[in-house]
């Protein structure tokens, strides 16, 4: 476990001194799993109070989350939850969906916040002024407050999503692409729960054998290999934006945040291990596809951002585990006709 630092009250207090008297945080969890809601957290605390054990909620333990959610609850002057629903999100699409969470979750706080410090990027359909801080769940007493809420909240509802769906394991993976989740994805097909707008998903639906409990088909590679690629980008620090961006014609498999950098991936999956990336791995034509779709991405959501970067990543399934190679900066915008 990676070890936990502590976020500070800067934010808030550089809010208060422009005038702000309630300022929260806002965050959420479950972008990037195959099933379940993504849920937000709007928490609202008394400026300056000391809460040990709240920090980042990727850092902690699953106790020490639930320890510092009971904390905060028992100090909060209000949270709101916001959830957005599995059909919600094959409906809207995954960052859509999590812009309405975050809406939702802050018109159930009460009292209201006139100030929100959110993690990540702008929110456009948050009807309230709002600051979004790269990272603010490591810097932001707030928003490690809302990351925590919101994590344990959605924890608690994959839980009870197990209780009512007891052959996928949600209780033990809360959604995510773990190979024991996409084996009985494989196995049983979609539950009612899963995002069938997510590629693992929508193959599954077309390719489920519904095999006999214990017996096993040879894994969808492609679908594998692009579940794996989030979890190593999630495990360096990446934050999941998008999986399987589309417009029009034009798609993306990964849009993910490095610091305050936006990342366009494209995941390739094999039998082979390229040590040093051929220049035709990714087309000429495919490089302007890629970029076609990373422009319609700005253009829908906006934002500003000090880089954009092109990167490929290879998964190699044969053998005995599977093996990653990462080319940053693969190819560049003038390759791809930015």
């Amino acid at each position: 476990m990676t070890p936990s630092r502590t976020p500070s009250w800067d934010a808030e207090l550089a809010a208060h001194r422009e005038g702000y008297g309630r300022v929260a945080g806002l965050d959420e969890a479950g972008r990037g799993p195959l099933a379940g809601p993504v849920v937000a957290a709007c928490v609202l605390l008394p400026l300056g109070i000391s809460l040990d054990g709240v920090a980042d909620s990727k850092t902690l333990t699953a106790s020490a989350r639930v320890s510092a959610f009971d904390a905060i609850r028992a100090t909060a002057l209000a949270i709101g939850i916001g959830k957005a629903e599995a059909a919600e999100i094959d409906s809207l699409n995954v960052l859509r969906a999590t812009h309405l969470a975050m809406r939702r979750a802050y018109e159930a706080c009460e009292p209201r916040p006139d100030f929100v410090l959110v993690d990540g990027l702008p929110v456009p359909s948050l009807p309230i002024r709002h600051q979004a801080i790269v990272k603010g769940d490591v810097t932001s007493v707030s928003i490690a407050a809302a990351s925590i809420v919101a994590k344990v909240t959605r924890d608690r509802i994959m839980e009870q999503l197990d209780c009512e769906n007891p052959d996928y394991g949600f209780a033990q993976h809360k959604g995510y692409p773990t190979p024991e989740h996409l084996a009985a994805l494989q196995r049983l097909g979609p539950s009612p729960e899963h995002r069938r707008s997510f590629e693992p998903v929508r193959r599954a639906l077309g390719q489920a054998t519904f095999l006999p409990q214990g017996e096993t088909m040879p894994t969808l590679s492609g679908a594998r290999g692009e579940a794996l690629a989030r979890l190593y980008l999630e495990r360096i620090g990446h934050r999941i934006l998008e999986t399987d961006y589309r417009s029009g014609r034009y798609q993306i498999d990964i849009v993910s945040l490095d610091d305050d950098t936006l990342v366009f991936v494209e995941v390739k999956t094999s039998s082979k291990y390229i040590a040093d990336l051929s220049p035709d791995i990714v087309s000429y034509p495919q490089r302007r596809r890629i970029a076609q779709a990373a422009r319609a991405f700005l253009a829908n959501y906006g934002g500003t951002y000090r880089e954009c970067r092109f990167d490929v990543i290879e998964v190699k399934l044969s053998g005995k585990a599977p093996r990653i190679q990462h080319h940053k900066g693969a190819f560049d915008a003038d390759t791809a006709d930015w």
